[in-house]
């Protein structure tokens, strides 16, 4: 059946009464349980507690103060903890297992692994269930993103274009085999930047800031590592991109753009070994 309170989301919901191991929360007409384990101490009656409302086993709203992985139209990487005939069953956070039915499956999913999935609606709207499906899942408003904006990846795929990601847990996006640098598993988080918008709503994504803004990132990224390492690093310009990678998370482009504002204003040395903090810099 429907529901009229929306469920795989976050609601503010007001205390009604105090009872057995818990409290009643007004969930628009429906009394909702919350255990008393996952209430505040002094609770009280007309206190509002923001809650996470999903569906039992019999489909009726249930409350909970657990963070899911994620709500209803994003996108997460959750673990597989049973299969059945039925389907398989994901662990989201929550006190509920997620289900993921053998049609929103890309493969047959296998107890013990982790799956990019959408969190999304059945088709009668009243059960929450996993998806691999993400291509129809997706969010294609990016009217919010602007260029150059910070935000947050999740890898879900690779192609020969590059690498796939999930961009703020809901939108589609690019980084380009050109722009990978590392390696880059799926399942994977990481900070991106948005490179470009693309008239189809989908986004290209970099690994870091261009420009003046990216190569500031690169400096404090090698001082850091320099005052970690004891002042010195056995980088330079003949070390391997994946060294670099390995020791600092830079593309080699970025690690030499760095190093070569650090040198200017005078806070390394470079040497045919490496690179050193000037003494008494930092």
């Amino acid at each position: 059946m429907k529901h009229e309170l929306e469920i795989g989301t976050f609601h503010d919901l007001r205390v009604v009464e105090i009872v057995d191991r818990g409290v009643l929360l007004d969930g628009d007409g429906i009394d909702l349980f919350l255990p008393a384990h996952q209430c505040a101490d002094d609770v009280a009656v007309e206190d509002r507690v923001e809650v996470f409302v999903y569906v039992d086993h019999d489909g009726a709203p249930q409350a909970t103060t657990h963070e899911p992985l994620a709500c209803v139209g994003e996108m997460a990487l959750c673990k597989c903890v049973s299969v059945t005939k039925a389907g398989a069953y994901l662990d989201w956070g929550i006190p509920k297992d997620l289900y993921a039915p053998p049609a929103e499956q890309t493969q047959p999913m296998r107890e013990g692994q982790r799956y990019v999935v959408a969190v999304c609606l059945d088709r009668k709207g009243e059960r929450l269930i996993a998806s691999q499906h993400l291509a129809k899942h997706f969010d294609y408003d990016v009217s919010t993103l602007a260029v150059d904006e910070e935000v947050d990846l999740l890898v879900h795929a690779h192609s020969e274009l590059g690498a796939h990601v999930v961009v703020n847990a809901r939108h589609r996006g690019l980084v380009h085999r050109s722009d990978v640098y590392g390696h880059l598993p799926v399942g994977s988080e990481h900070r991106g930047f948005v490179r470009n918008v693309r008239e189809d709503n989908r986004l290209d994504i970099v690994l870091s800031r261009r420009g003046v803004a990216g190569i500031k990132d690169a400096e404090a990224t090698i001082l850091a590592a320099l005052e970690r390492a004891g002042g010195r690093l056995d980088l330079h310009d003949r070390s391997s991109p994946k060294a670099i990678e390995r020791a600092l998370g830079l593309s080699k482009k970025a690690f030499k753009r760095g190093v070569g504002g650090l040198y200017k204003a005078r806070r390394i040395t470079i040497d045919g070994a490496g690179i050193a903090l000037v003494t008494g810099q930092s």
